[in-house]
C-alpha cells in the first residue's frame, strides 16, 4: 500500500488526499475533457519541506491554469518520500494505471544514485516504465533532477556545505558518484521508448542565490524553476 509510504512532515497546510497523493481530493474516475498528469519521484517531487502552494506540482498546475486550453489539466502529486525507480515502477503498475493517466512525469536521479543504482539498470527501468505507458496508452516524460554539485551552478557557501555533507545510503560521499550521474544523463539521452526525456542537471546554472535546502531538496524558487522547465517540456504534447 503506497499510501503508507508517505511520511507527511508536520508543516502548516500539508494536505494528503484519500488516495495518498499530496494535494486536494480527487475522484478516481477521470472526467470527460480532462487531461490527467501524475508527477512521480521521491521527496524532491513530493516537496517534503514545502507548503502546499510551494510544491513542483502546485506550480505546474498553476501554470496550466493561466490559460484557456479547451481541456481541464489535472496535475496530481504522486511523489513519495524515499522513492526510487523500484518503488516507482511498482506504483505505476499496481496503482496509477487504474487512474487512467494521460501523462506520467517522472523526476528521478538523486535517490537512485544514493541507492548505488547502476546507470544501465536505471536505463532499463526507465525503458520499462515507458513500455508500461505504451501498453496503457499514456505518455511518459523522464526527467533527471538537479543535485547540488552535479551541474554548473556557482554554489553559495551553504550549498557547498551541502555537497560536502551529501552521502549515499552506504555512507560514502555522494559527490564521488558524479561520473555515474553523468552516465545517467548519457543513457537518458539515448532512450527512445519514452515520449520525451529532459535533463535538468543545469536548470539552476544561472542562479546566484541559494536554491538548495540540502543536496537535493530546493526552496520555493527552485520548485518554480523546475516547474517552468517541466511545463515547457509538457506543453507541446
Amino acid at each position: 500500500d503506497y499510501t503508507k509510504e508517505i511520511a507527511v512532515k508536520k508543516l502548516p497546510d500539508v494536505q494528503v488526499n484519500k488516495f495518498g497523493f499530496r494535494g486536494p481530493e480527487i475522484i478516481k474516475e477521470k472526467l470527460a475533457n480532462t487531461y490527467r498528469i501524475f508527477t512521480i519521484g521521491g521527496s524532491s517531487m513530493y516537496s517534503q519541506d514545502s507548503l502546499d502552494d510551494e510544491t513542483i506540482s502546485y506550480h505546474l498546475q498553476k501554470k496550466f491554469d493561466q490559460y484557456e486550453l479547451g481541456v481541464k489539466i489535472e496535475v496530481i502529486n504522486a511523489g513519495v518520500n524515499g522513492a526510487w525507480f523500484g518503488t516507482e515502477k511498482e506504483m505505476i503498475k499496481n496503482k496509477l494505471v487504474e487512474f487512467k493517466p494521460d501523462l506520467l512525469l517522472v523526476y528521478d536521479g538523486w535517490n537512485d544514485l544514493r541507492f548505488d543504482v547502476s546507470p544501465n539498470e536505471l536505463k532499463e527501468n526507465w525503458n520499462a516504465i515507458c513500455e508500461i505507458g505504451k501498453k496503457n496508452n499514456f505518455d511518459v516524460i523522464i526527467s533527471l533532477q538537479p543535485i547540488a554539485g552535479f551541474g554548473d551552478k556557482t554554489l553559495t557557501k551553504q550549498e557547498s556545505e551541502w555537497v560536502k555533507a551529501g552521502k549515499s545510503y552506504s555512507k560514502k560521499p555522494l559527490i564521488e558518484s558524479l561520473s555515474s550521474y553523468q552516465h545517467y544523463a548519457k543513457n537518458l539521452s539515448e532512450i527512445n521508448t519514452c515520449t520525451k526525456t529532459i535533463d535538468l542537471r543545469n536548470v539552476f546554472d544561472n542562479e546566484s542565490e541559494t536554491i538548495y535546502s540540502d543536496q537535493g531538496h530546493v526552496y520555493d524558487k527552485g520548485n518554480i524553476i523546475v516547474a517552468k522547465s517541466l511545463y515547457n517540456a509538457i506543453f507541446p504534447i
